[in-house]
């Protein structure tokens, strides 16, 4: 039903999902760093508006940046994304450690010691392959080294693979190698002077995981927050370990950007029965005489006068008494909250809500006077049925903590008035995602094997993975449909897999919408037993004695409201699939993020998002009201027994027109086929005279043309009014000059993209991990971030260029290229010798040689040029007086 989009899948989309995250968590307002780094400010800014955590960036720069990415004095200290994604590994890498410890014990006792070895199945969509530590240890050792064998660790082989991977500054570390080594050494060996271990899967697997064990990956399976994982001893006031953070006050209760409330259904519910509270009681016709002005309404400074009187009784009403009203009765919708807080809930839902549908009084500009006019008793009910429902949540919330642990009713409350259950949803969503990027990772080395591999020992895991990365990055999918995305829901996939956080505002106005419903059919019941109705019946009566023409008014009216309520049904059940595919198009890169300009005018006035709710409630009756009145006018001139004379002759002329064109169609079916192949003409004569007849013609058919498509523009328009969650006007005309005729789908991304930011399950984990570190000085280590580089280099090695760091050769001409040369440098007195030997060998230059490699991938990926004869694909071999095997091997072949 229009939903249906294609995205980019695979190891291509996992990239754009780590920049468009990075774009997400970067502060900058001018610009955005395209290489992805995150800096010391954007922590703190997420860490104050995610969790309310006050640190400072020094704070950052030391205990984060310093462990986890890079500070130096001269340059920017930042964490890049290839640091980043290493740190969104350290969970899969714990679990990958524990497969590998389970494969050493007895599974038996494995299965009565923990229940999470229920997950550590080959192919479990949240649980790592059990042979992904050994594999990328291949891969790194057969790049490095030319050979895959397994062999003892020692400094040199460590600074030969950094070196290898472009960390030139590392390899020359000799403090930091003395950390890696020591950080491969299992506990049980203590002697690393003697004999050196060998360097397999469990000592790898060891060295990139021994300094992050204060995560526990049973995290992912509790219901808890991200917060409450990390500090959960500290929020009972028993400290055992560790530093505190300091908190301050957000009031959560109203935070409708990070969603950090309890209850997101309670908010939901809240908001609607205010706009049905205000509608009732603070707009009826006792509030509007108050505020009327004693003068003459016809006279101009009378009517500007009223005018600003009215807007500003509706200002005060709305941003003093709403405000008032939204806080008081949010105030116990907090985790944990005070019984007393509750109470006050509870209260302000009582006075506002309930109390005034029970009692009558008029005071200033409140009354709670009763009118049994128009759609207002509609109001009266729904307003005091919103009001109950409120206080279920409270009261229930109250009494939950005097119910047994495993309480069918508790069980209730947390699985539908509680958001510890969609956080923890985004909690597995993440395990699932990184399972699935590494997974994607192999698929793409699979798929490199396949297609000619490491056949003659010379190529590089590397290069061939580079060579298939690039083959395959321009995949795609099809989005969901509307029918699969609700399924999607329905089973909670999208939630658990996706981590797909629905933002407060679209499902308020989704519920709002069912109240629009209802307004309509009360609409409808007002104006059929309204007296310009009734008189209309009779005097359709009277036209034909003896025979009703009534039906003449009653089908039009029937006709219009079921248009209108369809209408209403179909914005309604589009608003939630069109936010979930919009963010899974972020998300995979169909619409620009790190990269793109235009993705900075998403991060402007992001409070505009306040906008949405009463948009999508206002637009929404709008739209159905226009529709129905639009095909009740439509149908009724039709049938009107005046117009009949009239319409038929626009009948006439509409099937005359209809003919014509399908005549037109069928001859110019039968031409086409015979005079055009494409662009060219077959019969150029012919179709020179055909063009002339069909200029001259369609003079006339022009006329029926844009009466249509003026008709198809009104009527599009008019269902649009209500959907703010797409753009209705192309870029080309959404703009007359610097104005924008329509910014509301802007606004609308914007608020999918602010709770993005606070909610994507790479953000949170990330949010997870620097929280650690600030609890736990002894969370993580240079060694071990070093190690989960080597990890991702081996694995992912497409995210190369993303590394910053001051050794690397980033040459964006040779991106393609498999070349040692390119990944890093090589040690200086070996640079020395390679360069001299060259110039006596009479190699090209290493210029040349890349441009040369460079050329030579591009056709074996695109089938265009001519193969050079300067170089092959695979990096260089080991060397003799310095000149690499392979180099020699392409001189002599020149």
């Amino acid at each position: 039903m229009g939903l249906q989009k294609c995205r980019p899948c695979g190891a291509a989309a996992d990239i754009n999902e780590l920049e468009y995250i990075s774009a997400l968590h970067q502060t900058g307002k001018d610009e955005l760093r395209e290489d992805g780094s995150i800096q010391a400010c954007d922590i703190v800014a997420f860490l104050m508006s995610r969790h309310g955590i006050e640190v400072t960036e020094e704070e950052v720069l030391d205990k984060i940046i310093g462990t986890f990415g890079q500070r130096t004095v001269d340059s920017r200290s930042d964490i890049d994304l290839i640091q980043l994604l290493a740190l969104l590994l350290i969970p899969l890498l714990l679990k990958a450690k524990q497969s590998l410890d389970q494969a050493q014990q007895a599974s038996s006792t494995i299965r009565r010691q923990s229940g999470t070895c229920l997950h550590r199945q080959k192919g479990d969509s949240r649980w790592p392959d059990a042979d992904i530590i050994e594999s990328v240890l291949r891969m790194m050792l057969h790049d490095a080294t030319g050979d895959a064998t397994l062999r003892p660790l020692t400094k040199e082989l460590i600074r030969q693979i950094l070196r290898f991977y472009g960390e030139g500054e590392a390899s020359n570390n000799e403090q930091l190698l003395d950390e890696m080594v020591l950080a491969v050494t299992p506990d049980s060996i203590t002697d690393i002077e003697g004999e050196p271990i060998l360097l397999d899967q469990h000592s790898f697997a060891h060295g990139l995981t021994h300094d992050v064990q204060h995560y526990n990956i049973d995290f992912e399976n509790s219901m808890t927050t991200n917060f409450h994982d990390v500090f959960s001893d500290e929020q009972k006031g028993d400290v055992k370990e560790g530093n505190s953070v300091k908190t301050v006050r957000t009031l959560s209760c109203i935070d409708y950007t990070a969603d950090t409330f309890r209850s997101k259904s309670y908010v939901v519910i809240l908001w609607v029965a205010w706009i049905l509270t205000y509608f009732s009681y603070l707009q009826s016709q006792n509030v509007l005489t108050m505020a009327k002005l004693q003068c003459d309404e016809f006279e101009f400074g009378c009517t500007l006068a009223q005018g600003i009187l009215n807007w500003l009784v509706i200002m005060f009403q709305l941003s003093v008494l709403g405000s008032i009203f939204i806080i008081a009765a949010s105030a116990g919708n907090v985790k944990n909250a005070n019984p007393f807080l509750m109470v006050v809930g509870i209260c302000a839902t009582l006075i506002f809500i309930v109390l005034p549908f029970f009692l009558e009084l008029s005071v200033g500009l409140v009354s709670t006077e009763k009118s049994r006019e128009g759609i207002n008793p509609v109001l009266y009910h729904l307003s005091v049925i919103c009001g109950f429902v409120l206080l279920i949540d409270p009261v229930m919330s109250m009494f939950q903590r005097f119910l047994p642990e495993k309480s069918s009713l508790l069980m209730f409350v947390q699985k539908h008035m509680d958001n510890t259950r969609l956080e923890a949803a985004v909690k597995r969503a993440a395990s699932f995602k990184m399972n699935r990027l590494v997974r994607n990772a192999c698929d793409v080395h699979k798929a490199a094997e396949l297609d000619g591999g490491i056949g003659q020992g010379l190529e590089t895991r590397y290069g061939i993975a580079m060579l298939a990365f690039a083959k395959v990055s321009d995949q795609k999918e099809e989005l969901d449909s509307f029918i699969n995305t609700w399924k999607r829901i329905w089973n909670r996939e999208l939630f658990e897999d996706e981590g797909i956080w629905l933002t407060t505002h679209v499902l308020a106005g989704n519920v709002a919408q069912v109240t629009v419903c209802v307004l309509l059919a009360t609409l409808f019941a007002i104006v059929y037993s309204g007296e310009l109705f009734q008189q209309g019946l009779d005097h359709l009566d009277k036209l034909v004695p003896g025979y009703s023409q009534r039906w003449r008014l009653l089908v039009p009216l029937f006709f219009g409201v079921i248009c209108g309520e369809l209408t209403i049904i179909s914005i309604i059940s589009k608003y939630i699939p069109s936010s979930i595919n919009a963010i899974l198009q972020f998300r995979s890169g169909c619409f620009e993020s790190l990269k793109g300009n235009s993705f900075l005018k998403l991060r402007y006035a992001v409070d505009n998002s306040s906008l949405l709710f009463g948009s999508i409630f206002w637009g929404t009756f709008y739209t159905s009201v226009s529709v129905g009145f639009f095909f009740m006018i439509l149908l009724g001139i039709i049938m009107w027994p005046d117009f009949a004379q009239i319409i038929g002759v626009l009948f006439a002329n509409i099937i005359g027109i209809g003919l014509t064109v399908m005549l037109k169609w069928i001859v110019l079916r039968g031409y086409r086929r015979v005079t055009q192949q494409g662009y060219y003409r077959k019969n150029v004569v012919l179709s020179n005279v055909v063009n002339i007849i069909l200029e001259s013609w369609n003079l006339a058919l022009g006329i029926g043309y844009m009466l249509i498509r003026g008709l198809y523009f009104i009527l599009a328009a008019t269902m649009f009014i209500g959907r703010v969650d797409v753009p209705f006007l192309s870029q080309d005309a959404c703009f007359v000059g610097p104005f924008e005729l329509d910014s509301f789908p802007l606004i609308f991304r914007k608020d999918l993209l602010s709770h993005d930011a606070h909610r994507h399950p790479y953000i949170e984990r990330l949010g997870v991990m620097y929280m650690l570190k600030l609890r736990h000085d002894d969370f993580g280590s240079r060694a071990g971030t070093h190690w989960r580089l080597l990890f991702i280099y081996a694995l992912l090695p497409w995210m190369r260029k993303y590394r910053r760091n001051d050794e690397s050769l980033v040459i964006s001409e040779f991106k393609f290229a498999a070349n040692r040369m390119w990944t890093g440098r090589m040690p200086v007195e070996s640079e020395q010798s390679f360069e001299s030997s060259k110039q006596e060998a009479g190699v090209p230059s290493e210029l040349e040689m890349l441009r040369a490699e460079n050329n030579n991938l591009r056709m074996l990926l695109f089938g265009h040029g001519k193969r050079s004869h300067l170089t092959s694909s695979c990096p260089p071999a080991p060397s003799v007086s310095g000149v690499p095997i392979n180099l020699q091997k392409s001189v002599n072949t020149a």
